[in-house]
């Protein structure tokens, strides 16, 4: 359900509508709200205007979102050449395992076989 929710972003009070928990759209205009402050450093002679505050704000969280996605699918990459690699360790194990009882008998024969050979 839709709900009209009223956030403060940089003085200003915004109504947004959202499907969101309220505590959650709340955070976000906290986040919004602290990242624009950064770029707030009004002096008298020279004040930055809100759309400059703005964009480099909006600048600043897309440059940490993406590193963020370009780290998740770095460590996602990894993650499935380790899994890869397991699996095909798994793999051999298991080819060894089932060749193991054929070796063991093989030798075992042998081995037998010599004995028998010496005890005559």
């Amino acid at each position: 359900m839709k709900t009209l929710i009223e956030v403060k972003i940089l003085g200003e009070t915004f109504t947004v509508t959202s499907e969101d928990e309220e505590q959650h759209v709340r955070e976000l205009a906290d986040f919004v709200d602290q990242r624009m402050n950064r770029y707030d450093r009004r002096t008298e002679s020279h004040p930055p205007s809100p759309l400059r505050i703005a964009i480099m704000a909006a600048l600043s969280i897309a440059d940490e979102y993406l590193k963020s996605r370009k780290q998740e699918t770095e460590e996602a990459e990894k993650l499935e050449r380790i899994s890869a690699k397991l699996l095909s360790r798994l793999e051999q194990a298991e080819q060894l395992d089932r060749a193991k009882p054929a070796e063991v008998s093989q030798a075992t024969i042998s081995r037998f076989s010599s004995l028998r050979a010496t005890q005559e």
